[in-house]
């Protein structure tokens, strides 16, 4: 290195980046611009950056190293000391610099010089290098006027895609006390000085978001609001201690009070309530009641798998878990059943297969369910094959945290729709989906979907890959029968996305367009008003009444607007019936032409009047219903058998655990 001092300096701290350190220095190496110096920070790293960095030749590189880690905030307060350049541009050991970064900032800085600090806007990338897309503050506040009115809310710039005047920043420097917002302190404290921050609005670094970023790691730990408040808090006293108070302070102090109000009323008053409500309307004699059955069970459980399960309601999800409790009886399974039932249709049904045990009050009750969680996890550290499967139990994500290393975790998804502005709850999940082994689907459009969600969530291939899809099956098969009038067939609960009003409709159109040609039947909620010619079987929770209903008709209808795969046309398909479904889940991807008939849309007058138009056609060409009804058998017979799910369930507890 010579002596001559180069326009810019290049800050890079290092602790543990072996896996991403090349690569990023390869694309601060290869800028167009040249006058420049790399400033590697090596932080006492235990991996191989240092034996990477030892192979580096450039002469432009310049390794200062500790012995042991200092931390981030030492390591870039030693840098700014440390730097030669008249710029300092700051970049992170996992990202990626666009070829033409460092000139376009060095450009504008020089024609700029009121200009103290210049971000670039930025685009996400995860641990495999695949772009997920643009930060939303990052690309919403790119005028200096957008920055400032953004900054004393939240941090609106990428700290590795930041130049700085050294002169200006070496005087300020990082704050120790603000770690994991050292940046968005530092900005804070720049415009309180009177320093100006601007951004160039091309999209000039990738900013690789993973497991072991401060961005994806120790900042999902803690409410947002908590982080916000907290950071601000600590710039305002230090601003208060030395007298200062002006324009940026007090707009920093209004944000401090609306997120205090926010987060009061996002986080703390709901959470208050819920636990208060719960403490006062929960019967101690209830709890009390659930402890001793919880007791008894754990006493008698003898096996290794543990089951987290909603309730032991009637249902398809219920049906479906009931067999998946059936397939793996051999690892004698304790039940828990976390959520409040309805009914408790398919309970016999699990007690065939475990100990079943139901602790709804315990798993939500403040006083009680962080005991339950311990004690749970003390009985599975004894069993050395012990291995967790949840379904539609949120109390499984509040375990995982606490479950010893050795346990394998399991968690089978009926249905998923990625919604960007939705999905809370699995956005709240998100430090902990790593811990589950496999997610399992029972349709494919709802893998297809948590795929997006994770790929947005900057969620590596390795971990996306652990979803696989099992298809639920079918216990009875019954070849189709003949019927003098066709029989329509609706089975659902009561629940808006099933549209049973639709089917109400569709017979009285079907009565006044070709009456006495169909006979119809309702399995599920009794309406206070429906068609005379409807026959009503309520809830049926006995499978051989069921398949008798089945084999009583020719077609089945599904009105919903939101499905997976239901298991009612499972059983339908392996009774010979015909399928006459609006186009969800994974209906039209799994059935075909051959045997069933799929509206154009969800939309409730198109379903309407395509369902009345596909009947119609159906009962006056019977040997075309006779066709559909023989196809949709034999594709129940190939696709539902009960042996291949078992299978794929024994193996599932036997497989390996997934890679970390």
């Amino acid at each position: 290195m010579t002596d001559r001092r180069p326009t810019v300096t290049v800050l890079l701290p290092v602790f543990n980046s072996a896996r991403y350190l090349r690569e990023a220095l390869d694309t601060v190496l290869q800028q167009t611009y040249t006058d420049l110096e790399v400033l590697v920070i090596e932080d006492g790293s235990t991996d191989a950056s240092a034996a990477i960095l030892g192979t580096i030749s450039d002469p432009r590189v310049r390794v200062i190293r500790h012995a042991t880690n200092q931390g981030l905030i030492r390591s870039l307060n030693e840098g700014l000391s440390e730097a030669r350049g008249r710029y300092i541009a700051r970049m992170d050991a996992d990202d990626r610099m666009h070829p033409e970064r460092i000139a376009q900032q060095v450009a504008h800085m020089d024609a700029h010089p009121e200009v103290a600090a210049l971000a670039t806007r930025v685009e996400f990338i995860n641990a495999d290098g695949e772009v997920t897309g643009p930060w939303d503050s990052d690309q919403a506040c790119v005028t200096e006027a957008a920055i400032a009115a953004m900054m004393p809310r939240t941090n609106c710039i990428a700290h590795p895609s930041v130049m700085l005047r050294a002169a200006d920043f070496q005087r300020l420097r990082y704050d120790p006390r603000q770690p994991g917002a050292e940046d968005w302190d530092l900005w804070l404290r720049s415009m309180a000085a009177g320093l100006r921050i601007a951004k160039l609005p091309d999209v000039l670094l990738q900013y690789r978001v993973h497991a072991a970023s401060i961005m994806a790691g120790s900042k999902r730990q803690e409410p947002l609001e908590r982080r916000l408040l907290r950071t601000r808090w600590r710039f305002l006293r230090s601003q208060l201690l030395r007298g200062n108070f002006g324009r940026v302070q007090s707009a920093v102090a209004w944000a401090q009070v609306r997120t205090i109000a926010r987060h009061l009323k996002v986080n703390v008053v709901p959470m208050l309530n819920r636990d208060l409500y719960r403490s006062l309307t929960t019967s101690p004699f209830a709890l009390w009641r659930e402890h001793r059955a919880l007791n008894k069970a754990l006493a008698a459980w003898q096996g290794d798998l543990l089951m987290l399960l909603p309730s032991p309601s009637t249902g398809g999800a219920e049906r479906m878990l009931a067999d998946v409790s059936a397939v793996l009886k051999d690892a004698r399974p304790l039940i828990l059943f976390t959520g409040d039932a309805r009914d408790h249709g398919s309970l016999d049904e699990y007690r065939k297969h475990g100990i079943t045990c139901e602790v709804p009050r315990l798993a939500r009750h403040p006083f009680t369910r962080a005991r339950l969680r311990r004690r749970l996890t003390e009985a599975l550290e004894v069993r050395p094959r012990a291995a967790v499967l949840g379904s539609l139990s949120a109390f499984f994500f509040d375990l995982l945290p606490e479950l010893p290393e050795q346990v394998r975790a399991f968690y089978i998804q009926h249905a998923f729709l990625y919604q960007p502005a939705g999905n809370k709850a699995f956005k709240a999940w998100l430090p902990r989906l790593g811990r589950v082994d496999r997610f399992i689907f029972v349709a494919r459009q709802a893998m297809a979907e948590f795929d997006r969600f994770l790929f947005a969530h900057h969620v590596p291939r390795a971990q996306r890959a652990r979803s696989i899809f099992i298809p639920n099956m079918v216990h009875r098969f019954h070849a189709p029968a003949e019927h003098d009038r066709v029989g329509v067939l609706w089975v659902g609960r009561d629940s808006p996305e099933k549209r049973l009003h639709l089917f109400l409709q569709l017979v009285e159109a079907l009565g006044k367009r070709i009456p006495d040609r169909f006979h119809f039947t309702l399995v599920g909620p009794v309406p206070e008003r429906a068609p005379g010619d409807v026959r009503f079987h309520g809830l049926v929770t006995d499978k051989q009444e069921l398949s008798d209903i089945y084999r009583a008709h020719d077609v089945l209808v599904l009105t919903s607007e939101r499905e997976g795969f239901p298991m009612v046309v499972m059983e339908g398909m392996a009774h010979g019936l015909a399928v006459v479904s609006t186009p969800v889940g994974d209906i039209p991807v799994r059935l075909r032409a051959d045997h069933a008939v799929l509206t154009e849309s969800v939309d409730s007058e198109a379903v309407l009047e395509q369902m009345v138009a596909a009947l119609t056609a159906l009962a006056n060409d019977p040997e075309r219903l006779r066709r559909m009804r023989k196809d949709a058998f034999a594709e129940a017979q190939r696709s539902f058998a009960p042996e291949a799910f078992a299978r794929a369930y024994r193996d599932l507890l036997t497989s390996p655990r997934a890679a970390t």
